[in-house]
């Protein structure tokens, strides 16, 4: 079978006359094609770039109407005064707001209680603050130079005299002045 298809071919290919006609349509195709191509290429890109720029305008409207719903939203009074709650914790006259704040982690064996006496810090915090901001200000030592035991009391916060981590509470409506150290 393959024998008369390879026949085949031959015989149509024996039987095809070239003509200076065949040859001039062959040729004028083939330059046809060329002088095509450049065009055909640049209308492929072109096109291509339509869609994207078509895809860039529809995402464009669609940020500009998330925005258009947005500044509908601070236009009215009720999403202004919920974010004014919510953000900047505004209340309204007469209520009182409650806010909790829950970085101290006490540690679960802990059984010592809340005490209903109202305390009193003997300690001044501007006095503190002025001092620190100074101290830290006009030293001259590095952190290098810094012998382990100053580096350690630097981190720690405490000077050359041992303190006591919190200050000193004292209870106002007993008669007696008892003192509590904090652990």
């Amino acid at each position: 079978m393959a024998k008369r298809e390879a026949q085949g071919a031959g015989d149509w290919s024996s039987s095809l006359r070239f003509s200076a006609f065949t040859v001039i349509n062959i040729a004028l195709v083939v330059i046809g094609a060329f002088a095509i191509s450049p065009i055909l290429s640049t209308f492929v890109q072109q096109q291509r770039q339509i869609s994207e720029l078509r895809e860039s305008v529809k995402q464009h409207r669609e940020a500009v109407n998330e925005i258009d719903a947005e500044r509908a939203k601070w236009k009215d009074p009720v999403y202004v005064r919920s974010q004014a709650r919510g953000r900047l914790f505004y209340v309204m006259p007469g209520e009182t707001q409650l806010s909790v704040i829950s970085d101290v982690v006490l540690p679960p064996e802990r059984t010592d209680g809340t005490s209903s006496k109202l305390t009193r810090i003997d300690r001044n915090w501007a006095k503190s603050l002025v001092s620190s901001t100074l101290g830290a200000g006009t030293t001259a030592a590095t952190p290098e130079q810094l012998s382990p035991e100053a580096r350690e009391q630097q981190k720690s916060g405490t000077g050359s005299k041992q303190t006591a981590p919190y200050p000193t509470a004292k209870t106002t409506d007993t008669p007696k002045t008892q003192e509590k150290q904090a652990p």
